[in-house]
C-alpha cells in the first residue's frame, strides 16, 4: 500500500508543482496600464499568492511523508510513538500525529 501511496503522493506533487508554475506565468505576464484594472489585478495577485504558499506547505508535506514512508516510519505518531488511526491517515495522508496528540 505505500507504494501506491508514494505514487499518490508524487502525482499530487507534479500537479501543485504545476500549479505553482501556472501561477508564476500569471506573475509574469504584467499588468495592466488602467488603475482600476490594476486594483483588481492586486487582489488576484493577493489570492495567487495564498495559493503559492498552500501549494509549497502541501508539497512539503508530501516530501515529508514519502521520507517517512521509505525510512518505514509513515503512520507512526511522532509525539507518542503510537500508530495514526487508517481513518485519519484518509483524511489526512501526511499527518504526523494521531488524533489524540494533534488535539
Amino acid at each position: 500500500m505505500s507504494e501506491q501511496l508514494k505514487v499518490q503522493f508524487t502525482q499530487r506533487i507534479v500537479a501543485l508543482q504545476k500549479r505553482i508554475g501556472a501561477i508564476h506565468r500569471d506573475f509574469a505576464g504584467g499588468r495592466d496600464a488602467d488603475w482600476s484594472e490594476q486594483a483588481g489585478e492586486r487582489e488576484n495577485d493577493e489570492v495567487l499568492n495564498a495559493l503559492e504558499s498552500e501549494a509549497k506547505i502541501e508539497i512539503q508535506q508530501l516530501s515529508n511523508a514519502i521520507t517517512r514512508m521509505e525510512n518505514g516510519n509513515y503512520g507512526v505518531c511522532q509525539t507518542c510513538g503510537e500508530d495514526i488511526s487508517h481513518q485519519r491517515l484518509q483524511v489526512q495522508p501526511a499527518a504526523i500525529k494521531c488524533i489524540e496528540c494533534a488535539e
